[in-house]
């Protein structure tokens, strides 16, 4: 009993110290979680805050992207017109000039032939209606001569106004529309820099995740240790307590044979709760034991057996029968043992997480056999 009492208190702290992790270490990281989110969530205000000043950003260009199009529109619309007036005036001062010419020419000819006198053309009048037609005719040529003159030359002197006007209201145009792409090029600027604000807040609030990631995933995996090591700890208590009860008494009959017993016992709790894989303790594979190899290994402790034997060796191994305290049932394919009263078997595992039960099994197609005086 006394085995029992020092097996099973070890069982559980061993079990314990395998996934602990010291209270003030899980503190600490829960803390720096703490802080990451908190840093997660500033940075996420942050970002907030950008995207909407860059919301308002885009809108103003939007706008000033509006104003320039219409400037530049007024500029084209101004230039245009500009052209024409020019184009008209260039025809009206062309028009002059012909006027002039033809003005000259008519002077010239009246030079030359002779200006016809009051006396000239009333000797040459036919009468005193053609005395009227003819003087007449000559006032009509005078004021058809100087009207032409001075209506080209009014038409040009407006269309040069316009022209003025014009150039005068391009150059307004053109300074506008100077500005207002420089009003776009200012709110282009502000939103570029908002953009890689936003871009550089991203990258810090994705790292900074990451990060909580990384201390969350620790704080997961040492719950999840904590949890095996829970499972383990009442594994083993659960193995220990399904273990059978060690006497002291010594020798080889009666009740006696408690030390190698007790070996024996104690080897198979150490292994109880490992789980099956086929081959382990026979040399091969690791991390668990199969059914004769964890047999072997409780006897080979309790110096039963050298080495390991498969289930089909252990048919022909010890003495035949069942012992008094320890029996091991055998056949091709399988092997479990019995130790006062107690069945170690890895079927067992499934049932409570160890391969000691006190639930007997049938021994039908098993071979008993046992050491010899055990």
């Amino acid at each position: 009993m006394k085995v029992l009492r020092r097996l099973l208190p070890l069982a559980v702290l061993a079990a314990l110290l395998g996934g602990s992790v010291p209270a003030h270490g899980q503190d600490s990281l829960r803390s720096a979680a703490a802080r990451l989110k908190n840093a997660v969530a500033q940075e996420e205000a942050r970002i907030a805050n950008t995207r909407e000043g860059l919301a308002d950003a885009e809108r103003r260009l939007s706008v000033l992207d509006a104003r320039a199009v219409k400037r530049r529109q007024q500029l084209s619309d101004t230039q245009n017109k500009l052209v024409d007036t020019r184009v008209r005036l260039t025809r009206l001062e062309r028009k002059q000039a012909t006027a002039e010419k033809l003005l000259a020419a008519n002077l010239r000819s009246s030079y030359m032939d002779g200006q016809p006198s009051f006396a000239t053309v009333v000797l040459n009048a036919n009468g005193f209606s053609d005395l009227i037609d003819r003087f007449e005719f000559l006032r009509r040529i005078s004021r058809r001569n100087a009207s032409v003159l001075a209506d080209t030359r009014d038409a040009r002197i407006k269309v040069k106004g316009m022209t003025n006007d014009l150039a005068a209201l391009r150059t307004t145009y053109s300074q506008l529309a100077r500005a207002a792409d420089e009003d776009v090029n200012r709110a282009d600027a502000i939103r570029t820099a908002l953009l890689n604000r936003e871009q550089d807040q991203l990258r810090k609030r994705d790292g900074t995740a990451a990060k909580l990631a990384s201390v969350r995933g620790k704080i997961a995996a040492i719950q999840r240790r904590q949890a095996a090591a829970a499972r383990r700890a009442a594994a083993a208590a659960t193995a220990a307590s399904q273990a059978p009860t060690i006497s002291h008494t010594t020798g080889s009959g009666g009740g006696g044979g408690g030390d190698v017993v007790g070996r024996v016992v104690a080897a198979a709790n150490q292994i109880a709760t490992t789980p099956y894989v086929w081959g382990g303790g026979h040399g091969g594979a690791s991390g668990g034991y199969d059914c004769s190899g964890s047999i072997s290994y409780a006897l080979a402790a309790g110096g039963l057996l050298n080495g390991s034997l498969t289930s089909g060796g252990f048919m022909s191994w010890g003495d035949p029968g069942p012992g008094r305290r320890i029996t091991v049932y055998a056949n091709g394919g399988h092997a479990f043992m019995v130790v006062d009263g107690r069945r170690y078997d890895t079927s067992a595992l499934s049932g409570g997480g160890t391969r000691w039960t006190s639930e007997m099994r049938s021994t039908a197609g098993f071979v008993a056999r046992h050491p010899p005086g055990f």
